[in-house]
């Protein structure tokens, strides 16, 4: 293979790679903007514990593996936000609020609060 043919051929495998990647975000796009599409990027957001960061003091394998697992959600995040920022944003900002409210529920019971109820929406 020449360098022009080369050339080609790499020239079109990087443009059917962008179509592919402008067809994936129009479908995450059209899926999101549903009901039933927010409730499965909430729960993948949820899931792959996008926002979160790694425990201190894990070991450095069990730190690579949890590393490679946020990597996957940071990659799917990244994915729904240049679908649709707002929607992204909002997902997450509501999956915060949750971590939040969690974690004063513990806080309460562990200081002997009654109030222990948790709102999910």
């Amino acid at each position: 293979m020449d360098s022009v043919e080369a050339t080609k051929y790499y020239e079109e495998k990087e443009r059917q790679e962008n179509i592919e990647h402008r067809d994936a975000l129009l479908a995450i796009a059209s899926v999101v903007k549903t009901k039933e599409g927010e409730k499965l990027f909430r729960y993948l957001f949820k899931n792959f514990e996008v926002s979160n960061l790694p425990d201190r003091g894990l070991d450095e394998k069990d730190l690579h593996e949890y590393l490679g697992f946020l990597r996957a959600g940071n990659s799917i995040y990244k994915l729904v936000c240049e679908a649709d920022a707002d929607i992204a944003g909002s997902i997450l900002s509501k999956l915060e609020r949750e971590r939040y409210d969690h974690k004063l529920a513990e806080y309460r019971i562990e200081q002997g609060y009654a109030r222990t109820d948790l709102n999910t929406d």
